[in-house]
């Protein structure tokens, strides 16, 4: 089904959904179009050069007002290398200089500290770099590697990642583990480069923080906590 709403024919429509597409390609860098495998492409084999951001599709569809990528696997080299992938990605524009873009199908997030995965990513761009992102999910889930190498996990409805904070907040039946201690609650922070982790119930309902100190000592605590 086309996206575009003039009566041009097929094939001219194709046409134009390459050329926008082609346009942004030269706008962000080198990079390669491929197949729906490409995705599995390892971050640092795509071209970015000099370019903060590249990616790879399988195809794409284009009007006036906004790009849709599938297969989408797209690089940010502008803090350290972030990476998303979905199945689908549209965006507000023409490009990721100022625009919001929705992900959907088989979301995941690489960032140097870890991994975020979700049904569903609105990912907001500023100046050719990711700003913030909100993922949903049932549920959406995060993890991280310690520096003490166990690893952290926590899964929410909505998890929110402030890029520039290094900042993630989980929201609705939120629950986060370092492998030693477990948290339930209505909202928890997480400060990924401090490691500090902040709680707080919902107010008015009645909730509470309620924690759970494992019995091992902290560098006995399994890497892989259970869930409530």
């Amino acid at each position: 089904m086309s996206c575009f709403t003039d009566p041009l024919s097929a094939a001219t429509r194709l046409a134009a959904a390459l050329l926008a597409a082609a346009n942004l390609l030269a706008a962000l860098g080198p990079a390669h179009a491929g197949e729906t495998g490409a995705a599995e492409t390892r971050a640092d084999a795509l071209p970015c050069h000099e370019a903060p951001l590249c990616y790879i599709a399988s195809h794409a569809e284009s009007d006036p007002s906004r790009l849709v990528l599938y297969d989408l696997d797209l690089v940010d080299m502008s803090r350290g290398v972030s990476r998303l992938k979905a199945d689908r990605a549209e965006g507000s524009g023409r490009d990721f200089g100022s625009s919001g873009w929705v992900l959907t199908g088989h979301v995941q997030v690489f960032i140097p500290e870890g991994e975020l995965r979700a049904d569903k990513a609105t990912v907001q761009f500023a100046s050719k770099r990711i700003d913030s992102m909100t993922a949903e999910g049932a549920p959406a889930e995060f993890e991280h590697v310690l520096d003490n190498g166990q690893t952290a996990h926590g899964h929410a409805r909505a998890i929110h990642f402030n890029m520039v904070r290094n900042e993630l907040q989980f929201d609705g039946d939120s629950w986060f583990s370092d492998g030693c201690n477990d948290i339930t609650s209505g909202h928890i922070w997480y400060d990924i480069g401090s490691q500090r982790v902040r709680a707080e119930s919902d107010p008015g309902d009645g909730g509470r923080v309620h924690g759970t100190i494992r019995a091992a000592a902290p560098n006995q605590c399994t890497s892989a906590a259970s869930r409530p």
